[in-house]
């Protein structure tokens, strides 16, 4: 099944989102921008869809523009699937949890360094 029929779409649906997407991208709007523009304009199925088209096509473009940036990214999913397959998702979740936090402290001590 075409992907926006499973989100209950249609394809006029799926052309804005994805219109709005791509206008995110060229803007390069920023994670937390581009959260606020999405939840002001789409709920449900639509925030969905807008959401994983935002992935999808980010990272298509990174794929096209950098692609030494797109080895990096894929090296890493591929050491987390190395995790999960040799120690199990427990230990995946603990390892994502353990780096999550400690990208948001590293963010915050830098936050503070310019206060």
């Amino acid at each position: 099944m075409i992907l926006y029929k499973q989100f209950g779409l249609s394809a006029r649906d799926a052309a804005e989102i994805t219109a709005d997407v791509v206008e995110i991208i060229q803007k390069r709007l920023d994670d937390e921008k581009a959260v606020e523009f999405l939840k002001r304009k789409y709920s449900g199925d639509k925030l969905l869809f807008a959401v994983l088209m935002v992935g999808r096509v980010t990272g298509m473009t990174l794929a096209i523009q950098d692609f030494e940036k797109a080895k990096m990214i894929l090296a890493d999913f591929s050491r987390l699937i190395k995790i999960l397959n040799e120690r199990g998702k427990e230990e995946l979740v603990k390892t994502l949890e353990r780096e999550i936090l400690e990208e948001a402290y590293a963010e915050e001590e830098l936050r503070k360094g310019y206060a």
